[in-house]
């Protein structure tokens, strides 16, 4: 699921649990589809995070788009990377 309808994930990052469940996405390489600008999205730059998901957005077009963290879980897990377990 690279293509999320607004943009083209190319690499998610995240905190997980001790059983791999995804808590939070903290880093999103992606493509705005409507502009075409790459960029790196992190808390207050692109990625804000919601209960259950986060928003990316764009800061060249400010195009925007909530994403749950079942689709960047399923990202994750066809692509291979990303999420990292909790140091709790």
């Amino acid at each position: 699921m690279p293509n999320t309808g607004q943009f083209y994930l190319m690499e998610v990052d995240g905190q997980a649990d001790k059983i791999g469940h995804l808590l939070e996405v903290t880093r999103v390489q992606c493509r705005c589809l409507p502009c075409g600008w790459t960029f790196v999205a992190v808390p207050a730059e692109g990625l804000l995070a919601l209960a259950g998901g986060a928003v990316l957005y764009c800061p060249h077009c400010e195009n925007h788009q909530a994403v749950s963290l079942a689709k960047f879980s399923e990202f994750i897990d066809r692509v291979g990377r990303g999420s990292h377990p909790s140091p709790h």
